[in-house]
């Protein structure tokens, strides 16, 4: 390791690391924090590039067995630790990462189609709109990578996918995922029509079909909508399908994350795909 000792909170090396609680480095700040030894130790393991790690300094033997050598570290008295970032913080260890550089989906140099999203009917992507819990959030982007669906689309008004609370809750698979810019739904729904992707919304509509129901039958986009509202009503009118999990007990409904990962799980890739005798899907945008 590269190990930078700090004498005073001024250092300006610090900077990303000021006062967390209430500031925060913005999708547009081109950085991002990982906050605990084991986020920094996946984002370290991650493809994603690394400005620097921070250190309390009582972890700093510790952080020598397992911190690779090209590795810039601060180390902060643990005394200054608490005044640097605005909170009580006692788990030793944090990172300041750099964002990827922007995707956009479809990518325009490669016309209608998206990396990772060849045409062989395996293909499964999840399309955010409206979410906004970085606990929601968090907890989905976990679920993705643990069914292995790389390629996420966030559509407008979700939260940051590399906001601390966010990536904590991902336990740092986020650092696996394919995140897209995606902010106009009905064109992309369009566009993924046209490569023969079925899009199927999560919702509670009438005519939405029992999940039990759904077969996926070729590339699949799972939708998944507001913790509050859902998804609006012009993408479920667009969507080639509407799907939706039954409830006993009275339960209107489950909260965004779980009906998620029952989703995610249902439709995730490599399965055996073959057609459903017990349904047949609507392709509402070809009708």
């Amino acid at each position: 390791m590269t190990i930078h000792r700090i004498a005073s909170l001024e250092d300006r090396r610090l900077d990303p690391y000021r006062h967390l609680r209430t500031s925060n480095l913005t999708r547009f700040s081109g950085r991002f924090i990982a906050e605990s030894r084991p986020l920094v130790q996946r984002l370290l393991a991650s493809p994603l590039a690394v400005e620097s790690v921070l250190i309390d300094e009582r972890f700093l033997e510790e952080a020598m067995s397992w911190v690779p050598e090209t590795v810039s570290v601060l180390v902060v008295p643990s005394d200054a630790i608490a005044e640097l970032v605005g909170f009580h913080f006692h788990r030793g260890y944090l990172a300041c990462g750099i964002r990827p550089a922007k995707r956009t989906w479809p990518e325009p140099e490669t016309g209608s189609e998206a990396p990772h999203a060849e045409c062989h009917n395996s293909w499964t992507g999840a399309y955010l709109i409206g979410v906004q819990d970085p606990e929601n959030m968090g907890s989905i982007l976990r679920s993705c990578a643990a069914f292995g669906i790389q390629d996420v689309l966030i559509g407008p008004e979700c939260v940051d996918p590399f906001a601390r609370r966010v990536l904590r809750v991902s336990m740092g698979n986020a650092f696996k995922i394919h995140l897209f810019d995606a902010p106009d739904p009905i064109p992309i729904l369009d566009t993924m029509h046209a490569m023969n992707t079925e899009t199927v919304a999560a919702c509670l509509r009438d005519d939405s079909v029992e999940l039990i129901q759904w077969q996926r039958q070729n590339r699949v986009a799972v939708l998944l909508g507001n913790e509050a509202h859902g998804l609006p009503a012009d993408i479920l009118d667009s969507v080639s399908q509407r799907v939706k999990i039954s409830m006993e007990l009275g339960t209107d409904s489950l909260n965004v994350s779980v009906a998620a990962g029952i989703f995610l799980h249902r439709a995730r890739p490599n399965q055996d795909i073959r057609p459903s005798a017990a349904t047949t899907t609507k392709n509402n945008y070809s009708s």
